[in-house]
């Protein structure tokens, strides 16, 4: 049944693969930089992960950093081979940077440009007067000597709303509403739904599990289903396993992995939200299973045990994190050696606009916080996996996002960039054993 399901999967992969830059890629990002008529000063001390570069076929065809000024970021350093323009591969490098700079706790992010306000605008840069640039990114080298006084200043728009790029409380309160909502819809009687626009036919949500797993289930746990995909299936669980759900909802996937893993195993589910574990509870003991234990907490903070399960899951809820590095390595802690990483989530193909990133509804419903694929890569390898692989198994279309993105209206333009944008992937990867 796995690989059936999986057969249904698109794959469409980029032509290119980004990466964190190394030192040895000093020379080619400097020749790349001159085709482009770009400053190559500075790149030898900075070429480590404020760096990410692109390779096609063996070839370095993309650079693009983030200069560090405490708290402060100045995006620097984006070119992209001549062969490469308009395939969308400048946006994956400003995206992706952008991304870095969430995670790594940067609040505010310039740039400076000669001959691209236009461009930088699209990504969500605004033009600012240079006096309004803060001491640390004036003293930059970029701005007193590489780049001339005629050159744009320009700053990331997140910053209008006075709210740093790692909002994360929030952002917290703002998906515990939402989930809280749906499980007073779903004892209600009402589907949930992880996109803005509900119904049979939300693009997310719909055709994820057979009719036969559904047997013998609580109505309810159905009806509060949030995921992307089926993990329990895919992650091909065994007798006697202990596995975690990772932000469990109404219990549907702890409910599943229960049946799976027998008598002899366990399935844990943990959730922030106390109407869900009520409800998740209640389903429980509607299904009369008794290898279950719902648990409070925050999928960044796990409250069990240093290697204490065999596989951890989740359905599409890291991308609600702020802090998805923290939730990598929280699962790769509670994880026995060898254990697995199994994970349904919605995935980035290539950045998508600023204006649906800040949308904090978009956020809660499963698509503004995604991360890029290759990030997602990255994240689990420093967390110290191997054997990572993202899978997709279904990509949105444009008629998809403006379902999914509904409140948000976005316009035509928008909507035409979101084509093929987000995908549902199975993310897997493993723990080393000792």
């Amino acid at each position: 049944m796995t690989a059936k399901w999986l057969k249904r999967a698109e794959q469409s992969p980029a032509s290119w693969a980004l990466r964190t830059a190394r030192a040895e890629d000093l020379e080619a990002a400097r020749a790349l930089m001159r085709s482009c008529d770009l400053p190559a000063e500075g790149l030898a001390d900075q070429l480590d992960e404020r760096y990410v570069v692109a390779e096609r076929e063996g070839d370095l065809v993309g650079v693009a950093g983030v200069e560090r000024h405490g708290r402060l970021g100045l995006l620097r350093s984006v070119a992209v081979a001549p062969s490469m323009r308009r395939s969308g591969l400048g946006a994956a490098l400003v995206g992706e940077r952008i991304a870095w700079s969430r995670r790594h706790g940067i609040e505010s992010l310039y740039l400076l440009t000669m001959n691209a306000e236009r461009y930088f605008s699209r990504h969500g840069f605004r033009s600012l007067d240079r006096d309004a640039a803060p001491p640390e990114i004036r003293a930059s080298s970029q701005f007193t000597d590489l780049c001339p006084s005629s050159a744009v200043l320009m700053r990331y728009e997140s910053e209008r709303s006075a709210a740093p790029l790692t909002a994360a409380g929030g952002l917290r309160e703002a998906v515990r509403d939402h989930y809280a909502r749906a499980a007073r819809e779903a004892r209600a009687g009402k589907s949930a739904c992880c996109g803005a626009s509900c119904g049979a036919g939300d693009p997310i949500t719909s055709g994820l599990y057979e009719a036969a797993e559904l047997q013998d289930l609580p109505e309810e746990a159905v009806r509060a289903s949030l995921g992307c995909g089926n993990p329990a299936l895919l992650a091909e669980l065994r007798e006697g396993e202990t596995v975690l759900d990772l932000g469990s909802g109404g219990g549907i996937d702890v409910l599943l992995s229960a049946r799976r893993v027998g008598r002899s195993g366990k399935a844990y589910g943990l959730d922030m939200t106390d109407e869900m574990l009520e409800l998740a509870r209640e389903n429980q003991r509607q299904a009369g299973v008794d290898n279950v234990e719902f648990l409070k907490g925050e999928i960044e903070a796990l409250p069990l045990p240093d290697s204490s399960v065999d596989v951890v899951l989740s359905n599409c809820v890291i991308n609600l994190s702020a802090d998805k590095g923290r939730v990598l390595k929280e699962a790769f802690r509670v994880l026995k050696p060898g254990g697995r990483f199994a994970v349904s989530d919605i995935v980035v193909r290539r950045p998508v606009p600023a204006e649906i990133r800040r949308n904090a509804e978009l956020w809660a419903g499963c698509v503004a916080g995604a991360l890029e694929e290759w990030t997602y890569r990255d994240l689990l390898r420093q967390a110290g996996f191997e054997d990572v692989e993202v899978v997709p198994t279904r990509v949105y279309t444009a008629r998809d996002a403006k379902a999914i993105t509904a409140k948000a209206a976005p316009d035509p333009e928008t909507l035409a960039r979101l084509d093929g944008a987000f995908m549902s992937a199975f993310v897997r990867a493993t723990k080393p054993r000792k």
